[in-house]
């Protein structure tokens, strides 16, 4: 049996299959202040693709942003963004510096997640349990270079872990035809309910794409179409979500959702999920990069990753195998992928447990210019010499709930990374070259 909607009786709707759309949310302007912080230099080891050890990387990285547990990292190609704690952060210097965005009612001790959109364009969520149980939207609009934010009143209780996606449209929100739709998902027990809004600040229209979802299936394909905003808009791995280049996204199955098939796509005029068969049964993160190419990569088991690259849709497929050096564990899922078409390059970032019990973060670069992907170098992150949990269940007592990472446009990696150093939380590490 599904499980049914916690939001009350605005839900019922919802559970039989016909979306919710309430009235917008005024928003109030947010401000970016500089905010001081340490830039530390680090050098840390580097493997050839047989294994080998190789040259030492040299990084510099620091404790802007995040919280406790959680740091978030994105990109609108050269600005570098970061969220994870109350407040958004960016940098326009490759993390050397960095501006904090203050809202109008602060939060106390939240938690967020941002996604980039075209042009520059910014859209974040922020739940804080501790003022209020309240969920915040933000925006950054490049054009005017302005920042916003607007209360999300209806959600779900216990809005843990939120996730968002841009997808471009048009789509058709309330009547109204819109160029994007984001759709926010979290949650404690359950994230079967999403959040989407039209214009990225008003959260009123609600499904259940679990409950929504019907088969027969219908065909439908991928298109390859170029689209250059597609590298930075890639989202987290928990939204289970993939934006397509064309317009649209697809929601791959996963323990929340309940899908009766392996893939839906969101319906653009009724804003409801249905069932679609794609030419390849999708496993693991899936990403369509600025190409049009997809990238999907899965975990084989507690020492590996497979990444495979398909330039046609999803057709045909070629693959690479990742290995931990040293032969570290993997915790099932703890992982995040970003892929750039125009540099044709993937990275792939993980932590692995040695058998003393400490986790070492670790970031792979695969070469994805042509059909055969090809391991470029695996990198660690930090010293390695903390033990770490995610969730309330980490045993250590030291949380890192999931690892994070993005692709900047000279080929610079950022990654977050949990060790001695970083004082009992996540911090974020920024790659000083691009080899």
């Amino acid at each position: 049996m599904r499980r049914l909607p916690l939001v009350g009786i605005a839900l019922s709707a919802v559970a039989v299959g016909t979306a919710v759309a309430g009235p917008s949310v005024p928003a109030t302007p947010a401000n970016a202040v500089p905010f001081p912080s340490t830039s530390n230099a680090a050098t840390w080891t580097t493997y050839e693709p047989s294994g080998r050890v190789a040259r030492a990387a040299a990084w510099h990285w620091t404790a802007a942003g995040g919280n406790c547990c959680e740091t978030y990292v994105a990109t609108t190609g050269k600005r570098l963004l970061e969220f994870g704690g109350t407040q958004p952060f960016y940098s326009d210097d490759r993390g050397a510096s960095w501006h904090r965005v203050d809202f109008l009612t602060p939060g106390v001790n939240g938690e967020g997640a941002l996604v980039a959109g075209p042009g520059g364009d910014v859209f974040g969520i922020g739940w804080d349990p501790y003022a209020g149980d309240r969920l915040q939207a933000v925006r950054y609009t490049a054009r005017t270079q302005s920042w916003e934010v607007a209360e999300a009143p209806l959600k779900t209780p216990f809005f843990d872990r939120e996730w968002i996606t841009y997808a471009k449209g048009p789509f058709v929100v309330d009547g109204v035809t819109v160029p994007f739709v984001t759709i926010v998902r979290g949650g404690g027990v359950t994230r079967s309910i999403e959040l989407i809004s039209g214009d990225g600040l008003s959260y009123t229209t609600l499904s259940s794409p679990g409950l929504e979802a019907g088969t027969p299936a219908v065909p439908t394909t991928v298109p390859v179409v170029p689209n250059a905003a597609a590298d930075d808009w890639q989202p987290n791995p928990g939204t289970h979500t993939v934006p397509l280049n064309a317009g649209g996204v697809l929601l791959l199955n996963n323990d929340s959702d309940q899908l009766p098939c392996p893939a839906a796509r969101l319906n653009a005029t009724t804003l409801r999920w249905q069932c679609v068969t794609l030419p390849w049964t999708p496993r693991g993160v899936v990403r369509q990069d600025s190409r049009g190419w997809l990238t999907q990569t899965r975990q084989l088991g507690p020492t590996q990753f497979e990444l495979s690259l398909s330039p046609d849709g999803g057709r045909t497929w070629r693959e690479v195998v990742l290995s931990t050096p040293g032969g570290g564990a993997i915790d099932a899922d703890f992982f995040d992928v970003k892929v750039s078409g125009r540099l044709g390059q993937a990275v792939v970032a993980t932590r692995a447990t040695n058998a003393a019990g400490q986790g070492q973060d670790l970031v792979w670069r695969v070469d994805v210019a042509r059909r055969q992907p090809r391991l470029v170098r695996t990198y660690t992150v930090g010293a390695g010499d903390v033990a770490t949990g995610s969730d309330i269940t980490a045993a250590a007592g030291d949380r890192y709930d999931f690892p994070s990472v993005a692709l900047l446009p000279d080929g610079r990696i950022a990654s977050s990374f949990f060790d001695r150093r970083t004082a009992g939380s996540p911090a974020l590490a920024v790659l000083d070259s691009a080899r």
